[in-house]
């Protein structure tokens, strides 16, 4: 049966700006969308099988993490939903896993990156589940070296290179895309990977640009956007020449330029900092990550292997790199207009990076580090990072987009760590057990 959920007297963040101090949402689980918005309590309430009494509490869009690696699937899924985290985007994951998730979830019959592809259908306890499949590789290139880093059976590393493509001319990267399509790519992921940045590679095979141009040229031909991984300024200005649509990490072996900013001008292209990633490739910020760890959120649904992976740090920078040059692009980019989206790279057994407190740890530095005002970062993990991935249907709090709800007591729109606090997720109108 349709269940319907009216939360009254609370502030309500649309994922743009605070659209008031107490207010009232109601939603449904069938159809799964927000039914209205009232700028203050109307008079009666309207009727709902659930009343919520959200005085002192803040609603908002559930969040969404536009850089993570599902190799471990729907437990992922759920682990990050508990942190409020509505959906998340892959950024590559083996073919099997894609199409693996995607049926759990009920979303693999239309799972090919339309907008509103589940129409209510599929599983509402665990987070949605958007990826990349496959990156666009070239033989012996990123990421096999931090592949064979992490993945503990040599076996298996081998196995999944093997199937990785080798892209050399035009004809591979269409031939590419389209089969990567068929397998459940909802967006194309390319890698421009020097190893200038790393401690312990060397140099590694990248694509030409002419190349990265077209992969990037047949996933537009597709309807699709593509993400670059480059963590050295040089590459980053490559991939940006090619015409990337966005960056899935910031650099951190320089300070960013001019010349950078004209460059992610010159398509519009955007950034998902991966501030985490980047301190824990050059070691830093681990008292910011020890001060998460110590929150209510991660000591309620962190297991002690992922708090001591949180903990720790990859040290594959050299060390003339640093996160500050990061910060510092991050505060370039936004002051220049550049959208900015929020995304981590969490992995499951990456150092540095758990599901869902990553992405609180990630907004904290927006503010902390980079200059951000709560409402900017909170922005950037939602109605920001919807409209960059083209998911026209959340994001955002607004008659008939998706009933994807968090709850947190405070206001995150003046204190972003009060985003922690969550009380109450609700995906498709449906309320998860947090």
């Amino acid at each position: 049966m349709p269940t319907t959920t009216l939360i009254h007297s609370t502030r309500i963040f649309s994922g743009t700006t605070l659209l008031t101090s107490s207010g009232s949402i109601l939603f449904s689980t069938s159809p799964p969308t927000i039914l209205s918005l009232h700028l203050s309590n109307p008079t009666p309430l309207p009727p709902a099988d659930i009343v919520i009494n959200g005085t002192g509490h803040t609603i908002l869009p559930g969040l969404i993490d536009g850089h993570v690696h599902c190799h471990k699937g729907v437990p992922e899924l759920a682990k990050a939903i508990k942190f409020g985290v509505t959906t998340v985007c892959d950024m590559y994951s083996e073919v099997e896993n894609v199409e693996g998730v995607k049926r759990a979830l009920g979303t693999w019959e239309r799972g090919d990156g339309e907008e509103g592809m589940e129409e209510g259908r599929g599983r509402n306890d665990v987070a949605n589940f958007r990826s990349a499949c496959l990156p666009a590789t070239v033989e012996g290139g990123w990421p096999e070296p931090v592949l064979r880093a992490t993945v503990v059976d040599g076996d298996v590393a081998d196995k999944w290179i093997a199937r990785w493509p080798k892209l050399k001319t035009a004809e591979d990267a269409e031939a590419f895309v389209k089969l990567n399509i068929s397998r459940g790519a909802d967006y194309i992921k390319l890698m421009h990977e020097s190893g200038s940045v790393m401690a312990h590679t060397g140099p590694l095979p990248t694509p030409s640009i002419a190349l990265q141009a077209s992969v990037i040229a047949s996933a537009h031909a597709h309807n699709k956007i593509t993400l670059a991984h480059a963590l050295s300024m040089k590459d980053t200005l490559a991939v940006l020449e090619a015409g990337t649509d966005g960056l899935a990490h910031c650099f951190c072996d320089e300070m960013p330029t001019k010349e950078l900013v004209e460059a992610y001008k010159k398509h519009d292209s955007f950034l998902i900092p991966t501030l985490i990633v980047v301190a824990t490739l050059t070691g830093e910020e681990t008292d910011s990550s020890e001060d998460f760890l110590n929150s209510d959120l991660a000591k309620k649904h962190l297991g002690e292997e992922e708090k001591t992976c949180f903990c720790q740090r990859m040290m594959m920078g050299k060390k003339e790199c640093k996160v500050e040059y990061a910060y510092q692009t991050v505060r370039l980019l936004k002051e220049n207009g550049l959208d900015i989206v929020a995304g981590t790279d969490t992995a499951t057994g990456l150092k540095g990076t758990a599901f869902g407190l990553s992405l609180h740890q990630e907004l904290t530095l927006y503010v902390e580090r980079c200059g951000f005002s709560p409402i900017d970062a909170l922005s950037s993990a939602t109605s920001v990072s919807a409209r960059r991935f083209r998911m026209s249907d959340r994001g955002v709090l607004k008659e008939g987009f998706r009933a994807d709800v968090l709850m947190v007591k405070g206001d995150p729109t003046v204190d972003i760590r009060d985003l922690g606090n969550v009380e109450g997720v609700w995906r498709g109108g449906e309320r998860l057990a947090v």
